[in-house]
């Protein structure tokens, strides 16, 4: 994903929109041990304004991410959206703050992007809100249909004492 500043960077003052609808090179991230796909293009929409020499550039991004759900195991979409600000300035310019450049009027924006998707990533994703997992005894998926598993819930420390009751 690039950025072209050829038409903003001459004159001070100009805004100028973007609109880019791609598929990126490859589609995966990896997060926190975990490889996800992208499962739809990224779109990243925005404005470039050119200010005192510098341009700021606003971002809106949309996608969709495949992820496992941390509680039942089953695939889903995640969507993701992540809006950000950057401030570039020419590799010549020499400038010591926290600025991005951009060589020959154009920058690469793909790190970028993907840092804001990962940005916007749970930690622990879940397929729904009421996602309510697997059994603890047999493993199967609850949200499927329930097993016929006793769920009884016994302190450990009195465990033992329940095997007093399966003598009789």
């Amino acid at each position: 994903m690039e950025l072209n500043f050829t038409g903003i960077s001459k004159l001070e003052g100009i805004k100028e929109e973007f609109d880019i609808n791609e598929h990126l090179e490859d589609n995966t991230i990896d997060f926190c041990g975990e490889r996800l796909n992208i499962v739809s293009p990224v779109t990243v929409k925005g404005t470039m304004v050119n200010y005192d020499g510098k341009i700021n550039v606003e971002l809106r991004i949309a996608t969709q991410v495949e992820r496992v759900c941390s509680r039942c195991l089953e695939k889903f979409s995640d969507e993701i959206v992540a809006s950000a600000d950057y401030v570039f300035v020419k590799e010549a310019d020499g400038c010591k703050e926290d600025y991005y450049t951009y060589k020959n009027e154009k920058a690469d924006i793909t790190n970028l992007v993907i840092g804001e998707i990962t940005a916007e990533l749970d930690m622990k994703p879940l397929c729904s809100e009421n996602c309510k997992g697997l059994c603890q005894i047999c493993g199967k998926d609850r949200n499927s249909k329930e097993c016929q598993c006793r769920k009884e819930e016994i302190d450990p420390r009195m465990q033992v004492l329940s095997k007093l009751l399966d003598r009789k």
